[in-house]
């Protein structure tokens, strides 16, 4: 963990005192301009302490801190990025080549033999890595041989409230169990109570509740019978639920917002107009009526790399299974620019199978957690995922664009068609920026199709009976 670093390189001017000003605003007759001047003056904080006791933590949301991460495990990364109350950027994948970024060296590393085997295997990944991208592999398909040891760089800027969650999680939750997340808690917290003392002490004590949800239903299932099942199935994107009538649904509650009829006036007229209805919430910008419907995917055979792109939308419910028991699949990616040449094919399947043979060896010398940095970033699990309306145009229009990642473009095109089958009319515009606002935002970076793609989502339309 020598080479990890992590600081704070910018926060809310005066955050302790700000989050005190914001809780005397709710009961002291003062202007907030002057309770801050107040707050600046009293050195005790009393306010804000009562409140972060109390779990009144919603004043301390006004409090910032843009942290960078440096030397840490895409693993972790993976782990930080599940907070979705925050700002992340990382360095692409896509687009950088990874061949020298180096790799976490966990802590059974001091038993020799297992030191070797362990830089053996992450070096000879790194090699194939660099090998496949020499022969012209894209770097967004020779990265699915890297292993989850590999470094990435983050910045992340998170409010006091989130910061609570991910560092509770992180030194006394499910991170515990993973030296790399509890060392990076504990170096944070400690850089974070020289900001703000008042707030992120006692830590141990502000959260509230268990997280054993993970072992609490592995024993359930054993005392049922439940078995995993780790198949590679061949749907990709399974719609598991939505809500009824969707169209319906968001012209019905858009009438009865702007007229306040009763809900069994506005259903016997509604037929007449809800595509008039449904346009006219399409034009607009402010489309909080696409929010009241929701649609629950399961996408089959996602890629440990591609879990990322989406985790990165941030208004969404994603469920990912335990990486412990899923995240190390035998089944892993083979992507069409690697299996159209019969050269690299050994090579990149040899890389799985070394990785394989390391997370055996780890799993049989009884190391359970650390075996996570032997997973591959090509390797599959299913998740699960529920969005509404709006948040589906939004990952439609950046996933569905011909410069989106191959793996993630072919979910949003799968997710595109069963959602449209079902709300025509709502969706009648879902699609890559191009489509949906008639123009390309790329800029330079185009993909010089224009024409080409919006023809493609209009014959989409049409196949499926939609105007």
């Amino acid at each position: 963990m020598k080479n990890i670093f992590v600081d704070v390189i910018a926060h809310t001017n005066d955050p302790e005192e700000v989050c005190e000003a914001a809780g005397r605003n709710t009961y002291k007759p003062e202007l907030p301009s002057q309770l801050f001047v107040n707050a600046k003056q009293d050195q005790n904080k009393t306010v804000l302490k009562n409140i972060v006791r109390m779990g009144h933590h919603s004043v301390i949301e006004h409090a910032n801190f843009t942290i960078v991460f440096e030397g840490v495990s895409v693993f972790f990364e993976q782990f930080l990025i599940e907070f979705r109350l925050a700002s992340y950027t990382a360095k692409s994948r896509r687009y950088v080549n990874y061949g020298e970024s180096g790799y976490i060296m966990p802590a059974f590393t001091n038993n020799d033999s297992l030191k070797i085997k362990y830089i053996e295997t992450m070096n000879y990944l790194f090699e194939t890595y660099k090998y496949l991208v020499e022969q012209g592999v894209p770097v967004e398909d020779a990265r699915f041989v890297l292993p989850y040891s590999f470094c990435s760089k983050i910045i992340c800027t998170m409010n006091s409230r989130e910061l609570i969650h991910f560092l509770w999680d992180a030194i006394y939750g499910r991170g515990k169990r993973y030296p790399e997340i509890k060392y990076i808690g504990e170096k944070l917290l400690k850089k974070l109570q020289g900001y703000a003392p008042n707030i992120f002490s006692n830590l141990e004590n502000l959260e509230r509740g268990v997280n054993e949800k993970e072992s609490e239903l592995n024993v359930l299932c054993n005392q049922y019978n439940i078995k995993n099942n780790f198949a590679e199935r061949e749907e990709k994107v399974q719609l598991l639920y939505f809500t009824e009538n969707p169209d319906e649904r968001i012209a019905s509650i858009a009438l009865m917002n702007h007229t306040q009829l009763d809900k069994y006036t506005v259903e016997s007229c509604i037929d007449d107009c809800k595509k008039e209805i449904i346009d006219i919430i399409l034009r607009n910008k402010r489309q909080r009526e696409l929010e009241h419907i929701n649609f629950t995917f399961r996408i089959n055979n996602i890629t440990l790399s591609i879990l990322t792109h989406i985790s990165r939308h941030r208004m969404h419910c994603l469920l990912v299974p335990s990486f412990l028991e899923f995240g190390k699949s035998k089944n892993f990616v083979k992507p069409k620019t690697i299996y159209d040449n019969p050269g690299l094919v050994k090579i990149y399947e040899d890389a799985f199978e070394k990785s394989e043979h390391l997370y055996n060896l780890l799993r049989k010398e009884g190391i359970n957690e650390e075996a996570v940095y032997s997973y591959l970033s090509g390797n599959l699990l299913d998740i699960i995922t529920t969005m509404n309306g709006r948040e589906l145009y939004h990952f439609l229009r950046l996933r569905c664009c011909l410069r989106a990642q191959w793996e993630v473009r072919e979910i949003a095109d799968l997710i595109l068609r069963k959602i449209k089958e079902i709300a025509p009319l709502t969706f009648s515009k879902a699609g890559p920026s191009c489509f949906l606002y008639g123009f390309c935002p790329e800029g330079k970076n185009t993909c010089g199709k224009f024409e080409e793609v919006i023809d493609n989502y209009k014959n989409l339309n049409r196949e499926l009976g939609i105007q």
